[in-house]
């Protein structure tokens, strides 16, 4: 049991539950606690557990089973995130790039995703359906994929019903189609766990959960930044 007298942050307990992993604590195949108990232990409620968990699946170390809770995949982010990235070759994108494109996400994306909740319709729920169907039959088509992917991001910045967000995502439209491009070329035709993610987000959308569609999109860029670090261009 954490001190009383401190207030966990979700990060807190996300920092605590990574390193329980990644040390071995819990091992691979092994049930975690259960939400409830981690909320007892940690004296937070099940909202922060959950987006604890959600971060830690995004990074492939857990899988949540329905029904039976979730269970370890991996002590190791690195052993589990390079097996999906093309053994040769750069990316033509550096590192601070990829952080400029991830606070601009941040920025925009998310506060999109917060009005979209609020003030979006049934037709922006069903555009971005749209998209993530066409990111699922695309996908032996890598420009078709990347322009899909961009459209489904558009759909949240439009599902904020702010026509100068979207006016941002359309004058940045070069930089993300070369960011989601990039993301998609080291993969190697291997988008199981993007498409896995996209569909996460859109049921968090449909289910007006923004923080934990948040949290999923936070999960992607912490685990594209640790499989790609090394394929950075100077």
């Amino acid at each position: 049991m954490w001190p009383q007298q401190r207030t966990l942050l979700p990060d807190d307990v996300y920092e605590d539950l990574l390193g329980k992993i990644t040390s071995g604590h819990w091992k691979v195949d092994e049930r975690i606690p259960s939400e409830s108990l981690l909320c007892k232990e940690y004296s937070v409620s099940r909202v922060s557990i959950r987006s604890a968990l959600q971060r830690l699946q995004a990074l492939n170390l857990i899988v949540t089973k329905p029904g039976k809770g979730s269970y370890v995949y991996s002590n190791s982010i690195g052993e589990n995130l390079f097996s999906n990235v093309i053994s040769s070759g750069q990316m033509d994108l550096s590192e601070n790039e990829y952080r400029y494109i991830v606070e601009l996400r941040n920025a925009l994306e998310f506060k999109s995703i917060d009005l979209m909740v609020s003030r979006g319709t049934e037709e922006d729920l069903e555009k971005l359906k749209s998209h993530l169907e066409e990111m699922k039959q695309s996908a032996h088509d890598i420009d078709a994929y990347v322009l899909a992917d961009y459209n489904f991001h558009m759909a949240l910045i439009k599902g904020s019903h702010n026509p100068l967000f979207v006016t941002v995502m359309e004058g940045c439209k070069e930089y993300f189609i070369k960011y989601f491009k990039e993301m998609a070329r080291v993969s190697a035709g291997r988008y199981e766990k993007p498409l896995e993610n996209h569909t996460r987000i859109y049921k968090a959308m449909y289910d007006r959960d923004a923080e934990s569609a948040k949290q999923i999109i936070l999960g992607t860029f912490e685990y594209n930044l640790s499989r790609f670090k090394k394929l950075f261009k100077e």
